[in-house]
């Protein structure tokens, strides 16, 4: 379901504000009719937080897979949508469906998939390149290896992820514990006996009580700024590419990051070269594949210069963008004639630099987690202790 804004004019011709519920935008402009309703304007409510209607990777992974097969084995496309839509989940069924309404209208298959708006461009790009070559079945073996491959990464990092968050949330958690509950009972005993209390001890107590007096506006600020932050980066793209640019100079997270972006332009441009997409718009294409607005305008400047005839890699190399060994290797690939390959082979040897460089990353982060985990519960105990041992050293 998405919720729809609508201005409407009444039969009396007064201006109405009405808040829908619908799956599509037609079913609004149905629900005026229906009820001698005007319609003056129709827009999607918008929430601070983005959550995407698009397909997830392994959702689409099966679905390009299951059509892919249904056309090699010559089923008919409305038929080949309704065997889908009968056995498929509660988020794809209604997609389907549209999609099927849409054929049924006269709409071609491109177009039908465009209008459910639960696909990328890059998706339908492909679909399309497929259509007008009647190489639809092909196409969808390509795109289900591809969002099969994207899954797979992606499942990785969350699950190499799970360790370094757990330690984490461990380390917070023991260090609030110790300011809450026990450094209370510490500051009685030292109030009772008299005890001489160093600074390093006097700033703990200071935080201890600061946190267990303050708590809920703490809470209620954290939360507040978590809001406003998230809506400012969400709505400004300005600040969005700044933070782009920010984490690329990040030493290793950038360097991560580039190999990333670089992996996902690679593989998504050489599909759609070998589904017969041209050059210019393939890149275009693959440009917003990477999601990032700094990354594409910087991209769409290489392929400006492409459209004015200068090479492909000498166009990419002017942007600094791209790794060097990229830049290297899709030069030779253009100058020999043998691109889509040598897209191949940049392919293959980026997964494995990815898996790699999130391998040793993430032993990296979880040793320095447990060193910054161990160096603060210390400096805490530390802290709790050390009136102790001044008071018998002075006996």
């Amino acid at each position: 379901m998405q919720s729809y804004k609508c201005v409407v004019y009444d039969q009396e011709n007064k201006r109405k504000v009405i808040h829908l519920d619908l799956e599509y935008e037609e079913e609004a402009l149905k629900f005026a009719k229906e009820n001698n309703l005007k319609v003056s304007s129709i827009k999607k409510k918008r929430s601070i937080f983005n959550f995407s209607q698009k397909l997830k990777n392994k959702e689409l992974k099966i679905l390009c897979k299951e059509i892919g097969i249904l056309f090699e084995s010559g089923c008919e496309i409305t038929r080949l949508l309704e065997v889908l839509e009968a056995q498929a989940s509660k988020k794809l069924k209604p997609v389907l469906k549209r999609i099927l309404r849409e054929i049924e209208s006269g709409n071609s298959i491109t177009e039908s998939f465009k209008n459910t708006s639960a696909f990328s461009r890059f998706f339908i790009s492909l679909v399309y390149a497929g259509e007008v070559s009647s190489n639809l079945d092909q196409v969808m073996y390509r795109l289900s290896e591809y969002y099969d491959k994207e899954a797979k990464l992606k499942s990785k990092i969350i699950s190499i992820s799970i360790y370094p968050t757990i330690l984490a949330f461990v380390t917070v958690g023991s260090v609030l514990s110790i300011l809450l509950f026990i450094m209370p009972k510490y500051e009685a005993i030292y109030l009772a006996n008299n005890i001489d209390i160093p600074a390093i001890t006097r700033g703990m107590l200071f935080v201890s009580n600061f946190i267990r007096n303050n708590y809920i506006a703490i809470l209620l600020v954290s939360f507040t700024l978590l809001i406003i932050s998230a809506y400012v980066v969400k709505n400004n793209q300005e600040l969005r590419k700044e933070l782009h640019k920010l984490f690329l100079r990040l030493p290793k997270i950038g360097e991560l990051m580039l190999l990333n972006l670089t992996n996902k332009f690679s593989k998504s441009l050489y599909i759609l070269i070998k589904s017969g997409v041209e050059i210019v718009n393939a890149i275009d294409i693959s440009a917003k594949v990477i999601d990032k607005r700094y990354i594409y305008d910087m991209i769409c400047i290489a392929n400006d210069s492409i459209k004015e005839g200068n090479n492909i890699g000498v166009s990419l190399s002017k942007i600094n963008l791209f790794p060097e060994l990229f830049i290297t290797m899709v030069t030779i690939g253009e100058s020999t004639g043998r691109l889509e390959e040598t897209l191949d082979t940049i392919n293959k040897f980026y997964e494995n630099e990815i898996d790699e460089k999130v391998e040793i990353g993430t032993k990296y982060l979880e040793n320095g987690i447990i060193l910054i985990m161990g160096l603060i519960v210390s400096a805490t105990v530390v802290s709790m202790v050390i009136p102790m041992f001044n008071t018998i050293s002075s006996f």
